[in-house]
């Protein structure tokens, strides 16, 4: 034994099969991982409040690992375009997210915001799948092993086969009360009933469980069984992104303010129909996309889609939630720059035509004295509404 260990390559040996042996699988297999990320980025932008930006090489992104996209060929950009697109919809913003004061990511990457939470798990995973309007559970329904917050929803929904959704979205900075809520503006583009329900979200939270803070960010999202699988942004494979210049899940650096300057932007959500591929677009830049091969129903046509507010109510403190939706500020309040608003509401047939006047288009508060909608009737700026409200009041206390 004494010969053995005093043996330089006999050590060597042993050293390598006690590694081979005693290394866990997972420990080896993270590296590998690792040593992959690393290599995937090209460049990386380190922004303030220990925020950072890595720039990936588009073509190893990770949302390439999703099982169908394996052998993805990338759309560059989309092929076509609804007709009677109108370019000068493009709403009020300069289009600036704070990361673009520290750098740029070159062409022929992304940016991808860098989870920097300490705890990645499946409760984070349960928390960014979410009860669709329609079909949220009543309080006095909830099991006890259920999540006990409550999505309250002022909405517009409108039946029939679609291929997109368009509008411009009020920028605002909610106050979200506790750190488990959220405070949603945003359009859905749906497809199937609730237990298989394919969706494709965009539009601007507040969300302090995802990112450690309260500004205003741009969001996407995807389900393609009822919310069972899918996620928020890039936490998991699925949304292919081409754009250098849009980071999912960054914060824009200018939003609206009570009775001053308003800020609005274009979110719009469109199948390109010789791809398939249903694509995310923000103030006319083309994001990415979700390729059809991900999901079953939404590979065809949407049947309902969706524009308006959505935020959750945990009751924290026994009683309803003080998180905004929106301005904060109910659409009785006042208009323009008190209550926040949805204008140029669009959708898209399946004949690739935009209809910028919707007809029998349902209107749906889940709790009107919390969160109320009102249609604008003037139609100066095309279909428009105001939505939103302060949550607990003397008359919100449930």
């Amino acid at each position: 034994m004494s010969k053995f260990i005093n043996s330089p390559s006999r050590l060597f040996l042993l050293a390598i099969f006690i590694y081979v042996v005693l290394t866990p699988k997972a420990l080896v297999d993270a590296r590998r991982i690792s040593n992959a990320v690393n290599k995937s980025i090209i460049k990386t932008i380190q922004v303030d409040n220990d925020e950072i930006i890595d720039c990936y090489d588009i073509f190893k992104q990770p949302s390439l690992d999703h099982p169908s996209l394996r052998n993805h060929t990338i759309q560059m950009r989309p092929s076509v375009f609804p007709k009677n697109t109108k370019l000068d919809n493009l709403g009020t913003l300069q289009l600036t997210q704070t990361w673009h004061k520290y750098g740029t990511c070159p062409h022929g990457t992304i940016p991808i915001r860098r989870n920097t939470r300490k705890h990645y798990d499946s409760t984070l995973f349960r928390k960014q799948l979410r009860p669709k309007p329609f079909h949220s559970k009543k309080p006095n329904t909830l099991q006890p092993n259920e999540d006990p917050e409550i999505h309250e929803y002022a909405v517009i929904k409108m039946r029939g086969s679609f291929i997109g959704a368009q509008a411009k979205i009020n920028l605002w900075n909610p106050t979200v009360e506790s750190s488990s809520e959220m405070s949603v503006s945003q359009i859905w583009v749906e497809a199937g009933p609730y237990e298989e329900l394919n969706t494709i979200e965009a539009g601007w939270t507040v969300d302090q469980f995802y990112f450690n803070d309260t500004q205003t960010r741009f969001f996407i999202m995807w389900t393609g069984d009822g919310y069972k699988h899918g996620c928020v942004n890039l936490l998991c494979p699925g949304f292919v992104q081409t754009s250098s210049e849009i980071g999912l899940g960054c914060n824009f650096t200018e939003v609206s303010t009570f009775k001053g300057g308003q800020k609005d932007a274009t979110f719009s959500i469109h199948k390109d129909q010789n791809s398939g591929n249903w694509w995310v677009q923000l103030q006319g830049i083309s994001v990415g996309y979700y390729p059809s091969s991900i999901f079953k129903l939404l590979s065809k046509t949407a049947d309902h889609v969706e524009f308006g507010g959505e935020i959750t109510n945990a009751r924290s403190n026994g009683r309803h939630t003080t998180t905004q939706m929106g301005s904060g500020h109910y659409p009785l309040d006042g208009g323009l720059g008190i209550s926040s608003y949805f204008s140029h509401v669009q959708v898209m047939t399946e004949n690739n035509e935009i209809i910028d006047d919707p007809v029998n288009v349902q209107l749906y508060t889940s709790n009107p004295n919390c969160y109320d909608l009102k249609v604008d009737e003037k139609r100066t700026n095309g279909y428009s509404f105001y939505y939103g409200g302060s949550g607990y009041n003397d008359k919100c206390q449930q």
